[in-house]
C-alpha cells in the first residue's frame, strides 16, 4: 500500500484525479465519503464505456466543464459504476451499471492496476 499525503487540496484532487485515469480500459477501485450522506462509500469503476442501452448517458461531462472567462473545477468524475443492478417497472433485471460521480477531494483509497493508494489530507 502506498500512502499519498498532500494537504494543499487543489493538488491532492489532481492527483487523484490522475489515479483514476490511470485505469484505462480495466476495471479500479475506490472508496470515498458521499457528499449528501456522509457515509463510506465502495466503487468498482470503469472509464470510456459506450452507451448502453439500459443505462441513461450523463447530460454533461462537469468534470471538464469550462468557462469562457475561467476554468471551473467541480471536483468530481464522471465513471461507470460496474456492481449497479438495474430493474425495470415490473422488477425485472435489465443490466448492471450505471453512470456515477465521484467527489474528488472526498476519496480516502484507490486501488489501480493491483496497486492500492491511501489518500490522506
Amino acid at each position: 500500500m502506498k500512502i499519498i499525503s498532500e494537504k494543499n487540496e487543489a493538488k491532492r484532487v489532481g492527483i487523484v484525479k490522475r489515479l483514476i485515469e490511470s485505469v484505462g480500459q480495466k476495471i479500479g477501485n475506490v472508496h470515498f465519503i458521499k457528499r449528501s450522506t456522509g457515509k463510506k462509500r465502495r466503487m468498482c469503476y470503469k472509464l470510456h464505456v459506450k452507451a448502453p442501452s439500459y443505462a441513461n448517458v450523463p447530460k454533461g461531462d462537469k468534470s471538464t466543464k469550462s468557462n469562457s472567462k475561467k476554468k471551473t473545477d467541480y471536483r468530481t468524475k464522471i465513471v461507470f459504476d460496474t456492481n449497479k443492478l438495474l430493474y425495470n417497472k415490473r422488477g425485472n433485471l435489465v443490466g448492471r451499471g450505471d453512470y456515477r460521480s465521484i467527489p474528488l477531494e472526498n476519496v480516502i483509497r484507490i486501488s489501480v492496476n493491483g496497486t492500492i493508494y491511501k489518500i490522506m489530507a
